[in-house]
């Protein structure tokens, strides 16, 4: 009985965790959102300005890093989108070009994520294969003399 009660504190405390976790990840979203808007006052449609509106909203968007899966891919998604303000405002891209090679860039980072998802999920595949296999096999006892 008393087994079953640390049992139930530690699948309580563990929900109490997942739970204030899951609440900061829609406070950050919802300050990353609100951060997105300040930038669009701040920067209006048509703004010549696009490295400082860049910084605006990768500043906004870092609000989320903590719970990327990959956080490389996210400082590279926007390292991207500050190469490609830094052409747009120098006059060496227009802005469709610009929004082509950004949804480029995220294409690419979505297939590189799957790609890892789908890489951790087979080595999973792998491990749980090697371990039945292990817990399947007949025991071997060593006999000293």
């Amino acid at each position: 009985m008393r087994n079953l009660g640390i049992v139930a504190l530690c699948v309580s405390l563990g929900g109490c965790g997942l739970a204030a976790r899951h609440e900061r990840e829609q406070q950050q979203a919802a300050a990353m959102q609100q951060g997105f808007e300040n930038c669009k006052v701040q920067f209006p449609e048509g703004t010549k300005n696009m490295v400082e509106k860049n910084k605006c909203n990768t500043t906004a968007a870092l609000a989320i890093r903590p719970f990327t899966t990959y956080s490389d891919l996210f400082d590279k998604y926007w390292a991207t989108r500050a190469v490609i303000a830094e052409r747009v405002q120098a006059g060496k891209m227009t802005v469709a070009e610009a929004n082509q090679e950004a949804t480029q860039a995220q294409s690419d980072i979505a297939a590189e994520e799957q790609r890892r998802n789908l890489a951790n999920r087979s080595v999973g595949a792998q491990e749980s294969a090697a371990a039945a296999a292990w817990m399947a096999s007949p025991s071997v006892v060593v006999v000293r003399r």
